[in-house]
Protein backbone atom coordinates (compact mmCIF):
# COMPACT_ATOMS: atom_id res chain seq x y z
CA UNK A 1 0.00 0.00 0.00
CA UNK A 2 1.28 3.45 -0.76
CA UNK A 3 0.58 4.81 3.06
CA UNK A 4 0.69 2.44 5.42
CA UNK A 5 -1.06 2.78 9.04
CA UNK A 6 -2.70 6.30 7.82
CA UNK A 7 -6.73 6.56 7.43
CA UNK A 8 -8.60 8.26 5.82
CA UNK A 9 -12.23 9.21 5.21
CA UNK A 10 -14.23 9.76 2.61
CA UNK A 11 -18.24 10.17 2.31
CA UNK A 12 -19.86 8.40 0.11
CA UNK A 13 -23.27 9.62 -1.21
CA UNK A 14 -24.65 6.47 -2.79
CA UNK A 15 -26.73 6.95 -6.54
CA UNK A 16 -28.71 4.38 -7.93
CA UNK A 17 -27.09 2.75 -11.39
CA UNK A 18 -30.26 3.44 -13.94
CA UNK A 19 -29.33 0.09 -16.38
CA UNK A 20 -26.73 -1.23 -14.17
CA UNK A 21 -26.21 -4.33 -15.86
CA UNK A 22 -26.25 -7.58 -13.58
CA UNK A 23 -22.25 -8.40 -13.90
CA UNK A 24 -21.61 -6.07 -15.54
CA UNK A 25 -21.90 -5.61 -19.12
CA UNK A 26 -22.13 -2.01 -19.69
CA UNK A 27 -20.57 1.25 -18.02
CA UNK A 28 -21.83 2.44 -14.32
CA UNK A 29 -24.11 5.67 -14.86
CA UNK A 30 -24.84 7.08 -11.81
CA UNK A 31 -28.41 8.83 -11.36
CA UNK A 32 -28.32 11.84 -9.19
CA UNK A 33 -32.16 13.20 -9.51
CA UNK A 34 -32.62 11.32 -6.35
CA UNK A 35 -34.50 12.34 -3.59
CA UNK A 36 -31.86 12.96 -0.31
CA UNK A 37 -31.20 9.97 1.75
CA UNK A 38 -30.74 9.91 5.45
CA UNK A 39 -30.58 6.55 6.04
CA UNK A 40 -27.13 4.68 5.71
CA UNK A 41 -24.46 2.77 6.77
CA UNK A 42 -20.75 3.47 8.27
CA UNK A 43 -17.38 1.65 8.23
CA UNK A 44 -14.54 1.16 7.44
CA UNK A 45 -12.96 -1.06 4.43
CA UNK A 46 -9.57 -2.64 5.67
CA UNK A 47 -7.46 -3.49 3.07
CA UNK A 48 -4.72 -6.09 2.92
CA UNK A 49 -2.67 -6.96 -0.03
CA UNK A 50 -1.70 -4.65 -3.03
CA UNK A 51 -4.18 -3.22 -5.47
CA UNK A 52 -3.15 -4.59 -9.41
CA UNK A 53 -1.25 -1.94 -12.10
CA UNK A 54 -4.60 -2.73 -14.19
CA UNK A 55 -7.21 -1.99 -11.05
CA UNK A 56 -9.74 0.75 -12.97
CA UNK A 57 -11.81 1.27 -9.96
CA UNK A 58 -13.55 -0.51 -6.61
CA UNK A 59 -17.40 -0.14 -5.49
CA UNK A 60 -19.76 -0.87 -2.57
CA UNK A 61 -22.42 -2.27 -3.77
CA UNK A 62 -26.14 -3.26 -1.69
CA UNK A 63 -27.69 -6.35 -2.83
CA UNK A 64 -31.34 -6.81 -1.57
CA UNK A 65 -31.29 -10.48 -2.61
CA UNK A 66 -27.63 -12.42 -3.79
CA UNK A 67 -27.19 -13.22 -6.29
CA UNK A 68 -29.20 -10.49 -7.83
CA UNK A 69 -31.83 -11.52 -10.45
CA UNK A 70 -32.74 -8.21 -11.98
CA UNK A 71 -30.59 -5.57 -13.67
CA UNK A 72 -31.92 -2.70 -11.32
CA UNK A 73 -31.65 -4.62 -8.25
CA UNK A 74 -27.97 -3.55 -7.20
CA UNK A 75 -26.80 -0.05 -5.52
CA UNK A 76 -23.78 1.05 -6.16
CA UNK A 77 -21.22 3.24 -5.16
CA UNK A 78 -19.34 5.70 -6.09
CA UNK A 79 -15.67 5.12 -5.94
CA UNK A 80 -13.68 3.98 -3.00
CA UNK A 81 -10.31 4.93 -2.71
CA UNK A 82 -7.85 1.70 -2.11
CA UNK A 83 -4.71 3.66 -1.89
CA UNK A 84 -4.62 3.26 2.26
CA UNK A 85 -4.64 0.96 4.13
CA UNK A 86 -7.88 1.71 5.70
CA UNK A 87 -10.98 3.91 4.45
CA UNK A 88 -13.68 5.35 6.73
CA UNK A 89 -16.64 5.83 4.26
CA UNK A 90 -21.09 6.55 4.97
CA UNK A 91 -23.22 5.02 2.34
CA UNK A 92 -26.30 6.23 2.24
CA UNK A 93 -29.10 3.33 1.47
CA UNK A 94 -33.46 3.47 1.66
CA UNK A 95 -35.17 1.61 4.13
CA UNK A 96 -35.11 -2.31 3.71
CA UNK A 97 -33.21 -5.81 4.00
CA UNK A 98 -29.95 -6.12 2.08
CA UNK A 99 -28.66 -9.81 2.28
CA UNK A 100 -25.10 -8.85 0.96
CA UNK A 101 -22.99 -5.60 1.33
CA UNK A 102 -19.72 -6.22 -0.64
CA UNK A 103 -16.69 -4.54 -2.19
CA UNK A 104 -16.17 -5.09 -6.29
CA UNK A 105 -13.04 -4.06 -8.11
CA UNK A 106 -13.26 -3.54 -11.72
CA UNK A 107 -9.90 -3.94 -13.72
CA UNK A 108 -9.14 -1.55 -16.17
CA UNK A 109 -10.88 -2.07 -20.25
CA UNK A 110 -12.93 -4.61 -18.95
CA UNK A 111 -16.64 -4.95 -18.05
CA UNK A 112 -17.89 -5.34 -14.08
CA UNK A 113 -17.76 -8.43 -12.82
CA UNK A 114 -19.83 -9.81 -10.24
CA UNK A 115 -17.63 -12.49 -9.39
CA UNK A 116 -14.84 -9.94 -8.80
CA UNK A 117 -15.97 -9.95 -4.69
CA UNK A 118 -12.61 -8.59 -2.58
CA UNK A 119 -14.80 -8.47 0.16
CA UNK A 120 -18.15 -8.68 2.18
CA UNK A 121 -19.69 -7.74 5.73
CA UNK A 122 -19.54 -10.38 7.65
CA UNK A 123 -16.85 -12.87 5.40
CA UNK A 124 -13.29 -13.97 6.23
CA UNK A 125 -10.72 -14.97 4.19
CA UNK A 126 -8.48 -18.13 4.53
CA UNK A 127 -5.00 -16.90 2.51
CA UNK A 128 -7.21 -15.45 -0.51
CA UNK A 129 -9.56 -17.30 -0.49
CA UNK A 130 -13.01 -15.50 0.48
CA UNK A 131 -15.40 -17.44 3.22
CA UNK A 132 -18.83 -16.02 2.40
CA UNK A 133 -19.94 -16.03 6.17
CA UNK A 134 -21.73 -12.94 4.74
CA UNK A 135 -23.71 -11.05 7.73
CA UNK A 136 -27.27 -9.63 5.72
CA UNK A 137 -28.22 -5.86 7.34
CA UNK A 138 -31.59 -4.10 7.92
CA UNK A 139 -32.25 -0.52 7.23
CA UNK A 140 -35.77 0.12 9.48
CA UNK A 141 -36.62 3.06 8.75
CA UNK A 142 -35.69 6.49 7.04
CA UNK A 143 -33.40 7.69 9.68
CA UNK A 144 -31.52 5.08 11.14
CA UNK A 145 -27.73 4.86 10.85
CA UNK A 146 -26.00 1.65 11.16
CA UNK A 147 -22.58 2.07 12.77
CA UNK A 148 -19.92 -0.28 12.77
CA UNK A 149 -20.21 -1.78 9.00
CA UNK A 150 -16.01 -3.04 8.95
CA UNK A 151 -15.26 -4.86 5.77
CA UNK A 152 -12.61 -6.81 5.60
CA UNK A 153 -10.84 -6.58 1.79
CA UNK A 154 -7.76 -8.63 0.04
CA UNK A 155 -6.75 -6.94 -2.91
CA UNK A 156 -4.43 -10.26 -3.63
CA UNK A 157 -7.57 -11.85 -4.24
CA UNK A 158 -7.97 -10.11 -8.02
CA UNK A 159 -4.36 -10.02 -8.24
CA UNK A 160 -3.71 -12.47 -10.62
CA UNK A 161 -0.04 -13.10 -12.38
CA UNK A 162 -0.60 -16.28 -14.36
CA UNK A 163 -3.14 -16.75 -17.77
CA UNK A 164 -5.17 -20.06 -19.04
CA UNK A 165 -6.22 -20.05 -22.25
CA UNK A 166 -7.79 -22.51 -24.54
CA UNK A 167 -10.58 -23.04 -26.90
CA UNK A 168 -14.19 -23.93 -26.69
CA UNK A 169 -16.02 -26.40 -29.05
CA UNK A 170 -20.21 -26.14 -29.36
CA UNK A 171 -21.34 -28.79 -30.91
CA UNK A 172 -25.52 -29.10 -31.23
CA UNK A 173 -28.35 -26.99 -31.67
CA UNK A 174 -27.91 -23.20 -28.86
CA UNK A 175 -30.89 -22.87 -26.93
CA UNK A 176 -32.99 -20.26 -28.16
CA UNK A 177 -33.74 -18.99 -24.47
CA UNK A 178 -29.20 -18.28 -24.02
CA UNK A 179 -28.46 -14.58 -22.51
CA UNK A 180 -24.33 -15.08 -21.99
CA UNK A 181 -21.68 -17.35 -22.12
CA UNK A 182 -19.27 -17.11 -19.39
CA UNK A 183 -16.13 -19.42 -18.79
CA UNK A 184 -14.32 -20.01 -15.31
CA UNK A 185 -11.63 -20.94 -13.34
CA UNK A 186 -12.44 -22.78 -9.57
CA UNK A 187 -10.26 -23.87 -6.59
CA UNK A 188 -13.04 -26.14 -5.75
CA UNK A 189 -15.38 -27.94 -7.84
CA UNK A 190 -18.74 -25.96 -6.55
CA UNK A 191 -22.10 -27.25 -5.58
CA UNK A 192 -23.73 -28.10 -8.34
CA UNK A 193 -27.39 -25.57 -8.45
CA UNK A 194 -25.84 -23.20 -5.68
CA UNK A 195 -24.74 -19.98 -7.27
CA UNK A 196 -23.23 -18.37 -4.51
CA UNK A 197 -20.89 -21.32 -4.24
CA UNK A 198 -19.87 -20.53 -7.73
CA UNK A 199 -19.32 -17.21 -7.03
CA UNK A 200 -16.87 -18.02 -4.02
CA UNK A 201 -15.24 -20.46 -5.08
CA UNK A 202 -13.90 -18.61 -8.49
CA UNK A 203 -10.68 -17.41 -9.36
CA UNK A 204 -11.86 -15.71 -12.38
CA UNK A 205 -14.87 -15.31 -14.77
CA UNK A 206 -14.69 -14.28 -18.34
CA UNK A 207 -18.57 -13.74 -19.53
CA UNK A 208 -17.15 -12.14 -22.90
CA UNK A 209 -17.42 -15.11 -24.12
CA UNK A 210 -19.44 -15.06 -27.64
CA UNK A 211 -22.87 -16.81 -28.38
CA UNK A 212 -23.82 -18.59 -31.29
CA UNK A 213 -20.57 -19.86 -32.79
CA UNK A 214 -18.80 -22.94 -33.44
CA UNK A 215 -15.86 -22.43 -31.64
CA UNK A 216 -14.07 -19.49 -29.99
CA UNK A 217 -11.05 -18.89 -28.01
CA UNK A 218 -10.64 -17.58 -24.23
CA UNK A 219 -8.71 -16.44 -21.63
CA UNK A 220 -8.53 -16.44 -17.54
CA UNK A 221 -6.76 -14.56 -14.99
CA UNK A 222 -5.55 -16.98 -12.48
CA UNK A 223 -2.57 -17.00 -9.65
CA UNK A 224 0.53 -18.82 -10.63
CA UNK A 225 0.39 -20.81 -7.13
CA UNK A 226 -3.35 -22.03 -7.90
CA UNK A 227 -4.58 -24.93 -7.99
CA UNK A 228 -7.09 -25.31 -10.21
CA UNK A 229 -9.87 -28.04 -10.33
CA UNK A 230 -12.56 -26.92 -12.00
CA UNK A 231 -12.23 -24.91 -15.31
CA UNK A 232 -16.28 -25.12 -16.60
CA UNK A 233 -18.42 -23.41 -18.78
CA UNK A 234 -21.68 -21.16 -17.66
CA UNK A 235 -24.46 -20.65 -19.54
CA UNK A 236 -27.02 -18.06 -18.49
CA UNK A 237 -30.47 -17.34 -19.61
CA UNK A 238 -31.74 -14.29 -21.44
CA UNK A 239 -33.24 -12.80 -18.27
CA UNK A 240 -29.67 -12.73 -17.13
CA UNK A 241 -30.83 -14.64 -14.09
CA UNK A 242 -27.59 -15.71 -12.09
CA UNK A 243 -29.93 -17.89 -10.20
CA UNK A 244 -30.44 -19.68 -13.09
CA UNK A 245 -26.69 -20.22 -14.12
CA UNK A 246 -25.99 -23.45 -15.16
CA UNK A 247 -22.36 -25.38 -16.10
CA UNK A 248 -22.38 -27.00 -19.58
CA UNK A 249 -19.14 -28.35 -20.00
CA UNK A 250 -15.53 -28.79 -18.22
CA UNK A 251 -12.30 -29.07 -19.05
CA UNK A 252 -11.41 -33.11 -18.56
CA UNK A 253 -8.64 -35.37 -17.73
CA UNK A 254 -7.31 -36.81 -20.27
CA UNK A 255 -6.91 -40.33 -18.76
CA UNK A 256 -10.23 -40.37 -16.91
CA UNK A 257 -12.61 -38.04 -19.53
CA UNK A 258 -15.80 -38.56 -16.98
CA UNK A 259 -13.62 -36.46 -14.26
CA UNK A 260 -12.79 -32.46 -14.39
CA UNK A 261 -8.89 -32.13 -15.43
CA UNK A 262 -6.57 -30.45 -12.49
CA UNK A 263 -4.35 -27.19 -13.91
CA UNK A 264 -1.80 -25.98 -12.60
CA UNK A 265 0.73 -23.27 -13.82
CA UNK A 266 3.97 -24.83 -14.11
CA UNK A 267 7.05 -23.81 -12.65
CA UNK A 268 8.96 -20.63 -14.28
CA UNK A 269 5.54 -20.00 -16.69
CA UNK A 270 2.82 -17.09 -16.01
CA UNK A 271 0.79 -18.95 -19.18
CA UNK A 272 -0.53 -22.40 -20.19
CA UNK A 273 -2.61 -23.35 -23.38
CA UNK A 274 -4.36 -25.60 -24.74
CA UNK A 275 -7.06 -25.81 -21.81
CA UNK A 276 -9.91 -26.97 -24.60
CA UNK A 277 -13.85 -27.53 -23.30
CA UNK A 278 -16.30 -29.06 -25.32
CA UNK A 279 -19.77 -28.47 -24.87
CA UNK A 280 -22.67 -30.73 -26.56
CA UNK A 281 -25.81 -29.17 -26.08
CA UNK A 282 -27.44 -32.30 -26.91
CA UNK A 283 -25.94 -33.14 -23.41
CA UNK A 284 -26.72 -30.65 -21.26
CA UNK A 285 -30.17 -30.69 -20.60
CA UNK A 286 -30.55 -27.07 -22.45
Amino acid sequence: MKTPNRKIRWSIHVSFLTGLILFCFTNCRIDHGLEPLFSKITGRIIYTGDAPRRTDEIRLAAAHDFPPKDINELLFSEQIPYDQDTVDYELYLPQGEYEVIALIWKEKSRSWNISDLIGVYGGSFIGDQLIPTYQPITIPDKQTVLKGIDIQANLNRVNRDATIEGEILFEGAWPEDTGAIGVGAFIEIPEQGNVIDYFFKSIDINYSIPTWVARTAYQLRVHKTDTLEYIAVLWINQDYDLGALKDIGFYRDSLDPSSPGVVIIPEGLDRIENIDIVVDFSETGK
